[in-house]
């Protein structure tokens, strides 16, 4: 067997590795979450519960959707110096880009697909990269200040040190990037040498990201992650959890951060044991909690899905003017 051939055996065995990993850790931990369920409780609170508050869950989860992409697009417009795809396209792109988000790799599988379906907006694929990077993290930022706002006003023992590591998160978030000009200050001396130069000049492209989208983009960033506080507190309602919104907003915001990292089957599982671990906390039973859970991924799930349909119209049109202004 030559050479060629016997390559990619390793990364095809490291891909089913990582696969059955994260399958396992997910059927491990929602076994874990579902054992001891009291099925009439849960089917009651089904049964019992307000439609029509899913309903306004499924719009805001399209509208975190949307201030997602346009997250996005506020990155794209400073790296491009203004000359950002139109709003429409990057839209298409986006939400075509969350199908892949209910695949195994969750976060990661849909950021390889959207730097995949943007490969035509005249951007180097090392720019597409850092553009979804960028993006990341402001959704990330987003999320721990939702967190850092709304811990304080919970009345929860823990709440005062997770509110700690969240302002930790932040104040290293800033430092990190008010460091960069110094860097690249020193690193300037080795600016021949080809590594170095790559690395420079991809400091100096996102400093000038953030310094010229990084306002815009974080003020996305936190109206897209108050639509996902709002899904979650409609689904709440629903099941007449009695847990006021900060409450809500402080949970599941810690959740999502949870359910982003790409070691289970989209999210699911982990998800599942944090709101039920946190909603434990503040007095919530385990059968409304879990379902409020589940509701988050299933509803989620299906508004991703349609993205589908955007990916198979973006696929199949190739000629698509995905760089006109």
């Amino acid at each position: 067997m030559s050479i060629q051939e016997s390559t990619p055996r390793p990364q095809a065995h490291r891909r089913w590795l990582a696969l059955s990993i994260s399958l396992v850790l997910t059927a491990v931990t929602l076994y874990f979450v579902f054992r001891g369920i009291d099925r009439e409780v849960f089917e009651r609170l089904l049964a019992r519960q307000d439609r029509g508050l899913l309903v306004v869950a499924a719009f805001f989860i399209l509208l975190q959707i949307f201030f997602g992409a346009e997250r996005w697009r506020a990155v794209l417009s400073a790296l491009t110096h203004g000359d950002a795809p139109p709003a429409l396209t990057v839209q298409a792109v986006f939400y075509a880009s969350t199908f892949f988000n209910c695949l195994p790799l969750g976060t990661v599988g849909g950021d390889v697909a959207r730097i995949w379906l943007a490969r035509r907006f005249m951007l180097s694929v090392r720019q597409l990269v850092l553009s979804v990077l960028v993006d990341r993290i402001l959704a990330v930022g987003a999320l721990v200040g939702v967190a850092a706002l709304t811990l304080p006003k919970v009345a929860q023992p823990l709440a005062p040190t997770i509110w700690f590591g969240s302002a930790v998160i932040l104040l290293c978030g800033a430092t990190a990037f008010l460091l960069l000009q110094p860097i690249e200050h020193i690193l300037g001396r080795w600016q021949n040498l080809r590594f170095i130069s790559v690395v420079l000049r991809t400091m100096q492209e996102l400093r000038y990201i953030m310094q010229g989208g990084g306002l815009l983009g974080f003020l996305f960033a936190m109206l897209s992650a108050v639509c996902g506080v709002l899904v979650a507190f409609c689904i709440a309602r629903s099941l007449n959890i009695n847990v006021g919104p900060i409450a809500i907003a402080a949970v599941i915001s810690i959740a999502t951060l949870v359910a982003a990292l790409p070691i289970s089957f989209a999210g699911w599982g982990v998800r599942e044991v944090s709101v039920v671990a946190l909603l434990a906390m503040l007095g919530v039973d385990r059968e409304p909690a879990l379902a409020m859970s589940v509701e988050i991924g299933l509803l989620g799930m299906l508004m991703n899905l349609l993205g589908g349909v955007v990916w198979l119209v973006i696929r199949q049109q190739p000629e698509i003017a995905l760089t006109q202004k």
